[in-house]
């Protein structure tokens, strides 16, 4: 009897780990945040601090959060907030 582990991954928001299924995978490119696409370097973000997102829009600190953590994974500064509001939308 085999049995199949599944990936463990780590959210760069909370740095809690889970199952890679249960995360959104995202990458930057051309300082742009875009889903993966199976192509280059890649990171996750849990359901939870997605909800956490989706439900501060008027949380200035839970925004400045993500800010900040998007910025140092994708090693520059952009409006990564306003991007991220943009896939969540397209995506679900």
């Amino acid at each position: 009897m085999t049995i199949l582990k599944r990936p463990i991954r780590t959210c760069v928001i909370c740095r809690g780990k889970s199952p890679q299924n249960e995360l959104f995978r995202l990458k930057c490119e051309d300082k742009k945040l875009v889903p993966f696409d199976n192509n280059g370097r890649s990171f996750y973000i849990c359901s939870d601090c997605l909800s956490i997102f989706e439900n501060s829009q008027n949380n200035q600190k839970e925004l400045k959060r993500f800010e900040k953590t998007l910025c140092r994974v994708c090693k520059n500064k952009d409006d990564y907030i306003g991007q991220l509001k943009e896939i969540l939308t397209h995506v679900r």
